[in-house]
C-alpha cells in the first residue's frame, strides 16, 4: 500500500512540476514578445519546480532500474559474485545518499532558522530547498528496497538492460 502511494505521488509531483514549469515558461515568452512584458517571478519558480522534479525523477529512476549501470567487467564473474559486486556497489551508492540526505536535512533546518525569502516569489526559501531531503529520502527509500531484493536473489542487477527489453519485446 505504501509502495502504491509513494509511486503514485512520485508520478504526480514529476508530472505537475514539468506541466507546470512548461505552461509557465509558455505563458511568460507569450507575455513578453505579444504584450512587451513579462513575469519576474516566473523563472525562480520554474527552477524550483525542476529541482523538484529532477530529485523526484531521479528516487523514481532508482526504483525502476533506469540510471546508467556499467557492468561490463562484472559480467565477467560468477552470478554469485556479481550479486555480491552489486550489493557493494549499492551499498556504497547508499552511504553516500544517506551522507548527502543528513547534510541537506541540516542545511534546510538552517536556511529555515534563518528565515530568509526568495527573492521574487517572496516565500520562504527552505520550501525550495525541501526538494533536497525529500528527494533523497524517496531515492533512499528505493535503494533499501532494490538492496533487499538483491540480498534474496530476486533481481541480479540494479539497472535494465536494453537488450533485455528488446528481447522481451521479440519474444512477445
Amino acid at each position: 500500500m505504501l509502495d502504491r502511494i509513494i509511486d503514485t505521488s512520485e508520478k504526480i509531483i514529476i508530472t505537475v512540476g514539468l506541466a507546470s514549469a512548461t505552461l509557465l515558461l509558455f505563458a511568460n515568452v507569450v507575455a513578453r514578445y505579444a504584450f512587451d512584458s513579462g513575469f519576474t517571478w516566473v523563472l525562480e519558480a520554474v527552477q524550483y519546480l525542476f529541482a523538484w522534479v529532477v530529485l523526484v525523477g531521479a528516487a523514481y529512476g532508482t526504483k525502476e532500474g533506469v540510471h546508467l549501470g556499467i557492468d561490463i567487467m562484472v559480467e565477467k564473474f560468477s552470478p554469485e559474485n556479481q550479486r555480491r559486486i552489486t550489493l557493494l556497489a549499492l551499498a556504497c551508492s547508499l552511504g553516500f545518499v544517506v551522507t548527502v540526505l543528513i547534510l541537506s536535512i541540516r542545511y534546510t533546518i538552517k536556511i529555515y532558522e534563518w528565515g530568509d525569502l526568495s527573492l521574487d516569489l517572496q516565500i520562504p526559501q527552505w520550501i525550495p530547498y525541501l526538494a533536497i531531503p525529500f528527494g533523497l529520502t524517496l531515492m533512499t527509500y528505493h535503494m533499501v528496497h532494490v538492496g533487499i531484493k538483491l540480498w534474496k536473489g530476486e533481481i541480479t542487477r540494479i539497472h535494465k538492460k536494453e537488450a533485455d527489453d528488446y528481447v522481451g519485446e521479440i519474444q512477445e
